[in-house]
């Protein structure tokens, strides 16, 4: 649908640059500036900057064959034969070892199978990311000042505030744990916002 709007806006923006009569190289210039704002817009602002998490749910269910949004759909929903399908098709098209640490990583993850997070992680790049998973292991196994400091390594405004409500609710701070998931949702866009409102969103209904 996306694609055919796109097109049909081009081809209106052809006549209308003919009847304007601005000369061929300054109408093939407007177009192509026209349609990558329309197609960054259309395409890419869904996944990077998108705020409402109604669109980016519709954006990725329409979009369930490609196996990178039906995973975060399937995560997002608990569909675990989507989660499934959709590791088994990403671990078969990337062979790289730290694409494959990350989707072996996040299934685990969904799964709660931290044995495997902790030995999947490993391969992990770049550092804040590896450090950002070693961080959720930290707070699974209690050790809250390692998590903490594991913390400091991770640059993500959202990641980091993420960790600190992960570390807050395991040390029994309520107040402080609501207060780090608004923060987490406010300094996200996109896919990441979705998948922190996802994962925290028993406690969204009530920040």
């Amino acid at each position: 649908m996306r694609v055919a709007v796109l097109f049909g806006i081009a081809l209106l923006l052809g006549v209308l640059l003919g009847l304007l009569e601005l000369g061929q190289p300054t109408s093939m210039i407007i177009s192509m500036i026209v349609i990558v704002v329309l197609g960054t817009y259309l395409f890419i602002y869904p996944i990077y900057w998108e705020k409402n998490i109604r669109k980016i749910e519709s954006y990725l269910e329409k979009r369930r064959k490609n196996p990178v949004f039906k995973l975060y759909y399937g995560m997002g929903n608990r569909i675990d034969q989507d989660v499934k399908e959709a590791t088994e098709a990403l671990l078969q098209k990337y062979k790289d070892p730290t694409r494959q640490a990350l989707f072996k990583t996040l299934h685990a993850l969904y799964e709660d199978d931290i044995l495997r997070v902790k030995k999947d992680v490993e391969d992990i790049r770049p550092p804040q990311y590896k450090a950002y998973y070693q961080a959720i292991i930290a707070v699974e196994e209690g050790e809250l000042e390692q998590a903490a400091e594991l913390r400091k390594q991770v640059k993500s405004e959202w990641m980091k505030h993420a960790l600190a409500a992960g570390i807050a609710k395991k040390a029994g701070n309520h107040e402080e744990y609501v207060t780090e998931v608004q923060k987490a949702y406010e300094k996200s866009r996109g896919m990441q916002r979705y998948v922190i409102y996802k994962q925290f969103e028993e406690d969204m209904k009530v920040v």
